[in-house]
């Protein structure tokens, strides 16, 4: 049972400004102070700031008074990663993680979470098998996770909405969604009790980049186990994938056609220790989800 009182000393919504405001390698060196603390005393944000060595601590401050006073975050939502571990019932191993802004209902990570990551051009067997395996778990009592970009990803988290519910963490802000093909998915899941859309960048941050990467291991810090359905060997899903087995997080890969190149990534996994996938029932077994699964065999 995750301990969530010892962090009540600061407020979610300070640790999101740290969280968006913040270089990756500080938003680090504040996640393993408070990660690491072991007493329950109280400490101010400034103090926060004094403690790891935040280079433009002033400007930060001043922000932060200004919010404050003008009290702009009030329509916004934010979950920090210690009632996060409450909900997921497990301590999270994502280095550089303090808060996320959010749509939707954050109690669906109370179910088992499956990550359904892949091609953003997946062949038509990879659309096939997304569906079928976002479908069966869904139905099956879990929460699709997935990073909302066009492809695998689209698919799980569209089928894993129409079957159950999902959550979808994105490379941009929460007012600025991408790819914008996906915009009504994204309303639909940040507006339904049984979705939930994450993002830990400002609210209006556009998709750059390297934003990417740090979406990739949030999703393997969340899931309780990672499904690559289609990849490439230079594939953001290996990130997540490799990422999540440093977590301690199960992977597994769906073996495909052994001469195409959307198969090359899932097979390289296999061979390096990934579980070889080839039911929703080897995914529910991983995680001991069976009882509720009603469409076996």
């Amino acid at each position: 049972m995750i301990n969530y009182n010892k962090y009540t000393n600061i407020t979610k919504e300070e640790l999101w400004l740290l969280q968006s405001k913040l270089k990756n390698n500080e938003i680090r060196k504040v996640t393993t102070y408070l990660t690491n603390k072991k007493d329950n005393s109280n400490f101010k944000f400034s103090e926060i700031l004094d403690i790891c060595n935040i280079d433009n601590k002033y400007d930060l401050l001043n922000f932060y008074n200004d919010l404050k006073r003008k009290e702009t975050s009030i329509d916004n939502k934010f979950i920090d990663r210690f009632y996060l571990e409450s909900i997921l019932q497990k301590k999270l191993q994502h280095p550089s993680l303090l808060a996320f802004q959010y749509l939707g209902n954050p109690k669906i990570l109370s179910k088992p979470v499956v990550a359904i990551i892949g091609s953003r051009k997946p062949t038509y067997y990879g659309r096939q098998q997304a569906q079928y395996f976002s479908k069966e778990l869904a139905i099956a009592g879990c929460t699709i996770l997935s990073g909302g970009a066009i492809g695998i990803d689209a698919i799980a988290n569209a089928v894993g909405y129409e079957y159950g519910s999902t959550c979808a963490i994105i490379g941009s802000g929460i007012r600025n969604f991408y790819p914008s093909s996906n915009l009504s998915l994204f309303q639909k899941i940040g507006n339904s009790t049984n979705g939930l859309i994450l993002s830990e960048f400002n609210s209006f941050e556009k998709p750059q980049k390297w934003n990417f990467p740090r979406r990739n291991l949030s999703i393997a810090a969340i899931a309780h186990f990672v499904l690559v359905i289609e990849a490439a060997v230079t594939s953001g899903s290996l990130i997540t994938a490799n990422a999540a087995a440093e977590f301690g997080i199960d992977v597994g890969a769906l073996p495909g056609a052994v001469n195409h190149a959307n198969s090359l990534g899932a097979i390289e996994l296999i061979k390096n220790g990934a579980f070889c996938i080839q039911s929703p029932r080897d995914v529910l077994e991983r995680i001991s989800f069976l009882k509720q699964y009603k469409t076996l065999d």
